[in-house]
């Protein structure tokens, strides 16, 4: 079973946004659970954090569905393979 989390930084700090990439505040970091097992985290601004709170419903920590994000934008490093 699949679950997102939210998570808050003890301090906040400037940094790059995972989901608008801006480089401002983060105050949150999602952990996305498949079991007990972390497959992934996304850092988020308070706007990003927000949408994405009241998108998945405060309530709702289970995701139905898994996706597969293949061929967006990478960062260097970032490619497997390589």
């Amino acid at each position: 079973m699949y679950q997102v989390r939210f998570a808050f930084f003890a301090r906040q700090r400037r940094g790059r946004c995972d989901c608008c990439d801006r480089q401002q505040v983060v105050e949150r970091k999602i952990l996305l659970l498949e079991d007990d097992d972390l497959i992934g985290d996304f850092i988020l601004c308070s706007e990003c954090a927000a949408a994405l709170e009241a998108l998945l419903g405060r309530a709702r920590e289970t995701v139905t569905r898994a996706g597969i994000f293949a061929g967006g934008p990478s960062r260097s490093g970032d490619s497997p393979g390589k």
